[in-house]
């Protein structure tokens, strides 16, 4: 059997590391002791049928194999937090000189621009088929004055064609 969850979620987590250096990406929730700010939490919190075929048997691509299959979805959450320290040197898109952001401005900006790389992320074709992302944004947007951290969650489901 394929292995197409953990190419999913490794392709995600990978993916955001490269487009946001300077963040801590984890697949889970870390322990405080090895929290590091800004970061990102990506953690997978359902899966499941999304649509079963008809008869069960189904053809794939070109090949006109069949095989036995169905649409499997998978839930995420993604986390982003920055602290009172967290900073990112950002060149705005008209040009111009770095500027750097701080707190709820670098919130702001990663909240944005994880779901840019969300929604253009690319799977590898000859892994997984993914065939449909719905990414429900980001909620939950806030600060907690005791740790002095800003922060907020989305949700995103994923779904692909799983053949046995």
């Amino acid at each position: 059997m394929a292995d197409f969850i953990n190419t999913i979620e490794r392709a995600i987590i990978d993916q955001l590391r490269t487009d946001f250096t300077g963040f801590t990406v984890f697949g889970q929730y870390p322990s405080q002791v090895d929290v590091t700010y800004p970061c990102i939490v990506v953690e997978q919190i359902a899966n499941g049928m999304d649509t079963n075929f008809m008869g069960q048997n189904v053809t794939f691509g070109a090949s006109a194999t069949e095989k036995t299959g169905e649409i499997y979805g998978l839930g995420f959450r993604f986390s982003v937090m920055v602290n009172k320290a967290s900073e990112k040197s950002i060149t705005p898109d008209g040009g111009g000189g770095a500027e750097v952001y701080k707190q709820r401005r670098l919130l702001n900006w990663a909240m944005l621009n994880i779901a840019n790389t969300l929604m253009d992320i690319t799977f590898d074709a000859s892994k997984v088929q993914v065939i449909e992302r719905r990414f429900n944004g980001f909620t939950d947007v806030g600060y907690m004055s005791e740790l002095e951290l800003w922060g907020s969650s989305a949700t995103m489901a994923v779904s692909f064609e799983n053949y046995r």
